[in-house]
Formats: C-alpha cells, structure tokens, sequence
C-alpha cells in the first residue's frame, strides 16, 4: 500500500493509506484457497447477525468474494469492492449478478455508490490507515438510516511469552503451521496445507501484515464504540479477530 495525503482534514493527512491492488494480487489466488478452507467461523457470525432481507449491501474488500453469497441471499442489490483486479475477477466469475468493482475504498462513496442498508467488512479495514476514527466515518457516511454496519477485523494477539525476537518467530511458525494445519484437515489433502504455508510465507503477505495497522482488542473496542455508539462486539469468532454489529437509528 502507498501512503498518500488527502484533503478533506489536515488531522489525518499521511495517517490514511490508499489500498493498491498490486500488493494483493500477487497472492490473490493463494489466498482465495486458504479463506475458502477456513472462513467457517466468520460465516456463521455473519450469517448470524443479517437480517432476513434488504435492499442494497456492500462488501468492502470483498476479495474473492467468499461473503457475497450470503448478501446475494438476502438482498436485493449487493457491491463488492476491492482494489486487487486478479480477487475481483474471481468474484465476479463466481457471482456475475454481483456489481464488483476493482477501486480504492475510500473512494467508495455516497457520492459514487449511493448509501446503503448493510456495510460490511472482513479483515479489511485495518488496511486503511492509522487513523482509525476517518475510516470509521467515512464506513459510517455509507450507512442509510435505519442501516447496518457488520465488521470482523483482525486485532494484535500476540501473547506476552513472544515479547522477545526468538519467542516471537516461534509464535509466528506455530501459527503458520496450525494455520496450515486448519486449511489440510479443512480441505483434506496435503497440497491444501502446503497452500496455506506458502501463503503465510509469501513475501507479499509479510509485506501486508508489516505495513498494516492493526489495533489491540481494546483499542478496537473502544474505536468502533466511539464511531457506532451501541455497537455489540463479540470475541467470540477467533482468537485473532474482534467482531461488531452495529444499526443506525431511523432517523439517523
């Protein structure tokens, strides 16, 4: 991702990051197949916590578009927004009636997409900068009233034994391999695990993972309580996520 500078706030100038595609597209396919094997827990809160219909949703950085069946399900008229070409390809060969668009996501806007009744986002919005109270308002300037935002984001859950450089690469290859682990038994073949590894340790995704600005479970909490007053949370999806639903009033 490249850091850019924007306009509309001097406070949050070079603390926004505009979401290149090309870092994503290199391990689009690898990462295509490890979500597939391993987005269970994710649908099933999801899928918890949508309505039974509606009109219009959005998917922010829906990549291979592995969510945009369960919006197609339950609404009328459903976006999906990514800024790797290669992930939106595969999203829309998957789900032609699906509108997928390759962009940059802060410039989804009411202006350009109108608003909508459900906004989601899956271990995206931490790609978007260091300022999280801007990519929370401008998530929130997406919402109609009346409307829903739902996101799971990854939050940091590195335990206090990996303080160190040797504990951490420990950590770091123990999650590599019940990562790999997960996506074999969930697959069932060595190749899906081995996928899984490669990924992990794809340069590409380092990259991501060291440019990212990922917050801690209370930043988090308390981020999202300040732009979504209300808000429910759950930790219960995994261990390195934090999840929030969230309805804007009627009126709102």
């Amino acid at each position: 991702m490249v850091t850019t500078m924007i306009t509309f706030s001097v406070n949050v100038i070079m603390k926004v990051r505009r979401t290149s595609g090309a870092t994503f597209d290199p391990i689009a396919d690898l990462y295509d197949r490890f979500a597939s094997l391993t987005q269970d827990r994710f649908r099933r809160w999801i899928t918890g916590v949508l309505p039974a219909s509606g009109g219009r949703a959005i998917d922010l950085g829906c990549g291979s578009g592995r969510f945009l069946d369960l919006l197609a399900d339950r609404y009328g008229e459903v976006v999906g927004v990514d800024a790797s070409a290669r992930m939106i390809d595969l999203a829309q060969a998957r789900f032609p009636a699906v509108k997928c668009d390759v962009g940059d996501l802060w410039e989804a806007t009411p202006e350009r997409l109108g608003v909508f009744d459900l906004v989601l986002g899956v271990n995206t919005l931490h790609h978007l900068g260091s300022d999280p109270a801007a990519y929370l308002a401008h998530v929130r300037r997406l919402v109609r009233p009346g409307g829903q935002v739902v996101v799971v984001d990854v939050v940091r859950h590195t335990p206090r034994w990996a303080a160190n450089p040797v504990a951490y690469r420990v950590y770091r290859l123990g999650r590599t391999v019940r990562g790999a682990v997960r996506a074999g038994v969930a697959g069932g073949s060595v190749g899906d695990a081995l996928a899984a590894v490669r990924l992990k340790r794809h340069e590409q995704w380092r990259n991501l993972a060291a440019d990212a600005h990922v917050l801690s479970r209370q930043e988090f909490r308390r981020e999202y309580a300040l732009a979504f007053p209300g808000a429910t949370f759950s930790d219960a999806v995994e261990s390195s996520v934090c999840a929030v639903s969230w309805s804007a009033a009627p009126g709102e």
